[in-house]
């Protein structure tokens, strides 16, 4: 079983002045005859015999990833995802009884695009440390390990329309399988001794080597795993929406009159469990698979007979209404008829033999399946096909519920969008890239706080990005990423995340480290000011929203200019950076950075006030306005008087400001809690409301037409749920003090609970009758603050807290 390493057991090896590595037992290998620029599969084991029973932890990690087994039984899979500097292992406990032993790994290796574009890496390799009393006798390098290569697996073709980069879609030949690997010593293979890749012998080397004489160090950034592992479920799920006897080929509509509701039953009776499908020599058939949720997970597809027939597994969001004359749309994605299944697939080759599982290497994600068959000149029994759900263990830890309905109705939509962009890293999307870009982890990491007391997918994001750092100072825009990209206001986010963590979590030490990191973000942005003080014309992409009028996001004048936003998202990591430095009591830095954040306040007003307009303009000719700059001015309160006051109105009113699309709207719900117009943050959840007519099961990318329909910066709204509607905020670091203030809007009442970082709750129940607030608040043990309701602050005690 996993369990937590407390103590790194790698030695630091091959650095100056250090000789440990000859006496260390453990070494990476490799199959011999495997050139680094191969994509491959393999499989190690180790058989061994025990005289007494035996408890001994083992320390795993490879390089693109494994699967390990003993004795037949998965115990996990890894490296938990990281960089080439910071690689991970995970640790395992074994309690072995007197007898004999099979430990056994599958791992693989695909370079360039052949994995997942998150899925950093350097070269080939496969790690395994067993601690005393096995080391000499589990461990890689000295244990009498064999390797056999896994010849089964071949890139399946495949055409996405769309920027795809989650690695091969995989045909699967079970003829050229070694079937039972992992479970019987005796499983005839091309076995051989592995490779030890050698450390240099001047124990200076990198973790590159010639593969002629491989090399590989004991890498000195091996590191314990941050995270639990990742949940790995079966199930049994699918309704089956339509099936057909055919031969398919290419991308078909679905014509409901083609439907075959005998041979749908027998598919719905395999998918339940409940008995398998017998399909005759020659035949074929086509099924589309409602999973009637959104799911990450390993298809499984178990057979039995049926040598050369073929199974293919593919995964969709929706179904596409391609017409004549008109762009591919999805329309309400419950709906599947006569639109298209346009996905990639993994195809299955069946062996013949009797109770095959066959699976693949990454996971997939969507919420339909289309399962094709075409058997050869023997029947075939497809036993089962089943979902192996896979994701961050991330559960709601609360609950919320109002006098409107629809908003704990939408609830299950956002969380389910929240967990299938939470794995080893967050991610953007899990269909189309799996990456995790800053602005939209900070979003997903504020919907973490509110929804699970855990910490530590947050920690590792804000962790994960202050590696990411250029010498320039600014992080990348995504990460961990085999291909870098920079989106210079994202590395401002970061720093906004930062705080974040600071605020609702207890944090205190990781926060700390991190400060070097921000100062070196806010230090590349000071460097790109111009003669007015303002940052102009920022190397990179300076996405900031999919605003139908910008191109590719860039908000107007940022290519080469001053734009009024980009110096306002610095302002706003400015007073961030200036908050964290007086908390770790640091004067001369938050003196420093206020003196900047003054300076550019000043520069901003000079530069895009508009007295005509009574508002912001997004560029220095006053060409253009936008929600945008209006919301982050509203937050830095940047204005005062009747400027403010002007510009709050031209926020609500005027009607020519370029909108803020799903991702950007949670700055504009912020303004809208900031000028106590809860009223109108509620009426924008409208949007959220309709996903549900629109048959999605999460949240969005952005309005119709969306790419994505599963991009967790549409969870946002649960965060306002409790810390704008409720009105539930830390007030100092660790979220040791909190104010309550409520914007109820219409609602008449509010109650749940709200994680907190003591890993207690904060309970709330509240009715409201015209202009009083009545109701009760339970707060944990340490925890104190205030309620504030019409301008009157009261206490609120550890315990329960009784309202009017």
């Amino acid at each position: 079983m996993r369990v937590p390493c407390e103590q790194n057991p790698f030695p630091t090896l091959n650095m100056p002045g250090v000789n440990e590595s000859a006496s260390f037992p453990a070494r990476w290998i490799w199959h011999p005859d495997v050139g680094p620029q191969e994509p491959t599969v393999l499989a190690f084991r180790r058989a061994f015999t025990l005289d007494e029973s035996e408890t001994v932890r083992i320390h795993v990690t490879a390089d693109h990833r494994y699967e390990l087994f003993l004795d037949g039984e998965r115990l996990g899979r890894g490296p938990e995802r990281g960089d080439p500097a910071h690689w991970f292992f995970e640790t395992y406990q074994l309690e072995l009884s007197a007898g004999d032993h099979l430990l056994a790994a599958r791992a693989w290796w695909f370079p360039e695009d052949g994995s997942p574009m998150a899925q950093m890496t350097t070269v080939p390799g496969f790690l395994l440390y067993a601690e005393r009393p096995l080391a000499e006798t589990l461990s890689t390098g000295s244990g009498d390990w064999q390797v056999a290569k896994i010849a089964a697996y071949a890139r399946e073709p495949m055409e996405m329309r769309a920027y795809y980069v989650v690695g091969w879609s995989f045909a699967i030949d079970g003829s050229r399988y070694p079937w039972g690997w992992e479970t019987d010593p005796a499983t005839e293979a091309d076995w051989v001794a592995p490779a030890t890749l050698r450390p240099p012998a001047d124990g200076l080397g990198s973790r590159y080597y010639s593969w002629e004489t491989p090399e590989r160090t004991l890498d000195p950034h091996l590191m314990p795993a941050m995270l639990p592992p990742m949940i790995e479920e079966p199930r049994n799920i699918g309704r089956v929406r339509h099936a057909v006897w055919s031969e398919p080929e290419g991308f078909l509509a679905v014509k409901s009159e083609e439907h075959d509701s005998q041979l749908a039953e027998a598919i719905q009776a395999m998918l339940d469990g409940n008995s398998p499908l017998e399909i005759p020599p020659g035949k074929g058939f086509r099924a589309i698979i409602d999973l009637e949720n959104y799911y990450c997970g390993f298809p499984e597809v178990t057979t039995t007979g049926g040598l050369g027939t073929h199974i293919t597994v593919g995964w969709a969001e929706a179904l596409y209404d391609i017409r004549e004359g008109q762009g591919p749309s999805k329309g309400n994605r419950d709906l599947i008829d006569a639109k298209v299944f346009y996905a990639p697939h993994d195809r299955f080759i069946l062996d013949g033999g009797d109770a095959r599982a066959y699976d693949t290497l990454w996971w997939r994600a969507g919420r339909y399946l289309e399962l094709t068959v075409r058997t050869s000149n023997t029947n075939a029994t497809l036993d089962a096909l089943r979902v192996r759900e896979t994701r961050y263990p991330l559960e709601r830890e609360g609950s919320f519920a109002s006098s409107d309905p629809r908003m704990e109705a939408v609830a299950p939509i956002m969380l389910r969008a929240l967990q299938m962009c939470s794995h080893e890293t967050y991610m953007d999307c899990p269909y189309y890239e799996q990456l995790m870009y800053v602005g939209d982890t900070r979003l997903e990491v504020l919907a973490t706080h509110v929804t699970t007391s855990d910490p530590r997918l947050p920690i590792k994001a804000c962790q994960l990005f202050d590696w990411s750092r250029s010498p320039d100072g600014l992080t990348k825009s995504r990460y961990p990423s085999e291909i870098p990209q920079v989106i210079a206001p994202f590395s401002l986010w970061w720093v906004s995340m930062i705080h974040d963590l600071h605020m609702w979590r207890q944090a205190e030490d990781v926060v700390h480290a991190l400060l070097p990191g921000i100062d070196a973000v806010l230090t590349a942005f000071a460097g790109y000011r111009d003669d007015d003080g303002l940052v102009a014309a920022v190397p990179g992409w300076n996405y900031c929203d999919w605003v139908p009028e910008w191109t590719a996001g860039w908000p107007p004048d940022s290519r080469e200019g001053a734009n009024a936003l980009i110096n306002l998202i610095y302002l706003y990591a400015l007073e961030r950076g200036v908050q964290l430095h007086e908390h770790a009591n640091q004067p001369h830095l938050a003196a420093h950075w206020r003196q900047v954040a003054d300076a550019l306040r000043a520069a901003i007003v000079k530069a895009f006030w508009d007295e005509g307009r009574g508002m912001l303009a997004d560029d220095r000719a006053h060409t253009s306005y936008s929600e945008h700059v209006q919301s982050l001015a509203i937050l830095t309160h940047l204005l005062d008087g009747s400027r403010h006051e002007r510009m709050v109105e031209g926020l609500l009113e005027a009607e020519d400001l370029a909108r803020t699309t799903i991702y950007f709207s949670h700055y504009l719900l912020e303004a809208l809690r900031e000028i106590g117009r809860g009223d109108l943050l509620i009426d924008k959840l409208h949007f959220w409301y309709g996903l549900q007519a629109r048959g999605l099961k999460t949240t969005s990318e952005s309005p119709e037409p969306t790419r994505s329909d599963c991009h967790a910066w549409g969870a946002h709204p649960l965060y306002h749920y409790y810390a704008s509607i409720l009105g539930a905020r830390p007030t100092v670091p660790g979220f040791k003090r909190v104010r309550i203030q409520p914007q109820l809007g219409e609602l008449t009442s509010i109650s749940g609970e709200m994680p907190h970082a003591s890993t207690d709750t904060i309970r709330f129940d509240l009715q409201r009758d015209g202009d009083d607030l009545t109701g009760e608040i339970w707060l944990p043990e340490g925890v104190s603050g205030e309620f504030v309701w019409a301008g009157m602050p009261r206490p609120l005690w550890p315990g329960r807290n009784v309202l009017g």
